[in-house]
């Protein structure tokens, strides 16, 4: 089974290319624009996300209130989370938040990729 990656971004283009790419490299993602979106699909399915790439600034619920949302939750709260921003909050701050890492905009593909690899292995091994 494919490892399944959230990825909770409001500028479409971004979760669109994102989404693709995650597709190409073998993982499962699951793309919602907003983080009221993003909380009906990770409290609504049976399927525990690998992963969970979480924009900050959104409309609807914001990146922060995902998090509280998805810590606060017994089955979610060890997803590893890794938000993605322009300007990434201070490390104490994301550490007191439980946040397992950043990639700040812009991003590469190979920056995503090494991220991704770090929290989320492939089948094989990969």
């Amino acid at each position: 089974m494919k490892p399944v990656i959230h990825v909770v971004e409001d500028q479409d283009d971004l979760r669109l290319s994102i989404c693709d790419e995650l597709r190409r490299r073998g993982y499962a993602p699951v793309g919602t624009p907003h983080g009221e979106k993003a909380l009906s699909v990770l409290h609504g399915s049976g399927t525990k996300p690998a992963l969970i790439l979480l924009d900050l600034l959104m409309p609807a619920k914001d990146g922060w209130e995902v998090v509280a949302s998805v810590k606060g939750e017994p089955r979610l709260r060890d997803v590893p989370i890794v938000v993605m921003s322009a300007i990434p909050p201070r490390a104490t701050t994301l550490q007191a938040q439980g946040i397992a890492g950043t990639l700040t905009k812009p991003f590469t593909v190979e920056e995503l990729m090494f991220v991704v690899t770090r929290f989320v292995k492939l089948p094989g091994g990969k």
